[in-house]
């Protein structure tokens, strides 16, 4: 009994030692800075933390979760890389959601064993450390009976206990009587605001990562085989003939009216008393609701359609198919409306955004499709669906959006004669090898306009918010040289006053 005392309080202790760390280095790498490489190596100890634990509590780690490490590490990178503040957000967020499938895989099931349903309990994955936290907490402060040299630790604790509000109310009286020692008091245990809100952090950050740790390293130790349960839910080949019936009818009868209207060209659309780029604009957001909608009913009615011999019905399958298609051919129409727009007011970081999901939705609806007639496997399309979202985000970083909207807009310009400066300057750092190039076009007005912007662009750029290691970045590096070798051309316009004010 002593023995498995002595060995929770020791493992207690060593995650709230490595939490603790990695709570003060929180603090360090990321308090009043922007994330930079900081994030990449704040991650690294994150996984350090683990193999740690696992090395010493002498557990075996999934050889899986190194496919895992990779996107991990890539993204991670990306923060450091592009300076996008939407990217940035979403380079993060990914590499948290992978953090959370490693401490569910890390000594568990496999990825490839994934379900729909375990991809989602893995967002709500924190509310599961909250348990094996107390637990943790409980081991630790569970000094009695550990073993008979520690029975000291007990009235040590209670001594403190006890004193800690005789010294308060001493001290108090002592500063009420004196002012020299009030001062004395106050200048010795001064704390600012800003020490008690960064402690609170670091405290939080500690209690979220013992939480963490406690939930891998104690799921592996308390494992309760869940009793599996012969109760199943279906649909039947009648309601799911409706259901699917009904909405193909309804998207076959919106599709004739894009090929009336939209697909018909600008005059039938002028027709009705709308212009082309507004008609397309009015219906760009509405018919990314329908798709989301659709994969979800369909996604649905997969999952609990009633099947024979684990194959789905040819009605189904038809009707499947021809829902997936319309689908398609709707999201093909939203992305012609979007192009539309974009010709007509150009390029920006949603509209851009918004190209690329369609093109992701209609990859998981032919997925989707494919499970439907060719792998049944669940956790074989949760896997695709998952590379599928891992591959879209390494493309966008790739293709660095600021830069190719920056591009795009420039471009279009030679065309239209159109320019947004003011949006473009509102690019990340990411674009500024770009839209530098403006300081040569031929407008005048929009050159000297650029280049005031530009100005105090730089000045900001400089600021101790981005000067320090911790927010390292790639792209930010690149932007000041930059604008280091353009600052005695632009500096003459910074108080400039054109036609746009």
């Amino acid at each position: 009994m002593e023995d498995s005392q002595s060995e929770n309080f020791f493992n207690a202790g060593l995650i709230a030692i490595v939490s603790l760390v990695l709570g003060l280095f929180f603090d360090y790498f990321f308090y009043g800075k922007v994330p930079g490489i900081s994030f990449l190596f704040y991650v690294i100890l994150i996984l350090a933390g683990l193999f740690s634990l696992a090395h010493i509590f002498k557990k075996q780690v999934n050889n899986e979760i190194f496919l895992l490490i990779a996107p991990l590490i890539f993204f991670s990178a990306m923060v450091s890389a592009r300076s996008s503040m939407l990217l940035t957000f979403l380079n993060i967020v990914a590499s948290l959601l992978i953090l959370l499938v490693i401490a569910e895989v890390v000594f568990g099931k496999k990825v490839k064993n994934f379900l729909l349903g375990d991809c989602i309990k893995v967002i709500f994955l924190p509310i599961m450390f909250i348990l094996p936290f107390l637990k943790t907490l409980s081991d630790l402060f569970a000094l009695r009976g550990v073993n008979k040299d520690q029975k000291v630790l007990s009235p040590i604790i209670r001594g403190i206990i006890i004193t800690a509000p005789v010294l308060f109310v001493l001290l108090w009286l002592f500063s009420s009587a004196d002012l020299f020692f009030r001062k004395y008091v106050a200048d010795l245990i001064k704390i600012e605001p800003e020490t008690i809100f960064r402690s609170a952090l670091v405290l939080i950050a500690t209690l979220a990562y013992i939480g963490a740790y406690s939930y891998i390293f104690r799921k592996i130790e308390n494992q309760i085989t869940a009793q599996p349960s012969n109760k199943t839910y279906s649909l039947g080949h009648i309601e799911n003939s409706i259901l699917l019936g009904s909405v193909n009818i309804l998207f076959f009868i919106f599709v004739l009216v894009q090929f009336t209207y939209f697909f018909g060209g600008e005059n039938n659309v002028s027709s009705q008393g709308f212009t082309y780029a507004e008609y397309a604009r009015r219906g760009f957001f509405e018919l990314i609701a329908v798709a989301i909608i659709s994969l979800l009913v369909l996604l649905t009615t997969e999952k609990f359609a009633a099947k024979k011999e684990a194959e789905h019905s040819p009605g189904f399958k038809i009707l499947a198919t021809a829902l997936v298609m319309q689908v398609i051919l709707i999201m093909f129409s939203a992305f012609l409306r979007l192009s539309l727009y974009e010709e007509a007011y150009g390029f920006t970081t949603l509209r851009l955004y918004s190209h690329a999901f369609i093109i992701l939705l209609a990859v998981n609806f032919l997925l989707l499709l494919f499970k439907i007639f060719f792998d049944k496997r669940e956790n074989a399309f949760a896997l695709r669906v998952f590379i599928s979202l891992v591959l879209f985000l390494a493309v966008m970083n790739f293709l660095n959006p600021d830069a190719f909207i920056a591009r795009r807009n420039i471009d279009r310009f030679g065309a239209t004669g159109k320019l947004d400066v003011h949006y473009l300057n509102s690019l990340s750092d990411d674009a500024i090898p770009d839209t530098v190039e403006i300081l040569n076009i031929a407008d005048d007005d929009l050159r000297k306009s650029f280049a005031r912007d530009l100005y105090w662009r730089a000045q900001l750029i400089n600021s101790p918010l981005f000067s320090r290691w911790q927010s390292l970045n790639i792209s930010r590096i690149r932007a000041e040289k930059i604008l280091y070798s353009k600052i005695g051309e632009i500096e003459q316009y910074k108080d400039y006053q054109g036609q746009d004010l």
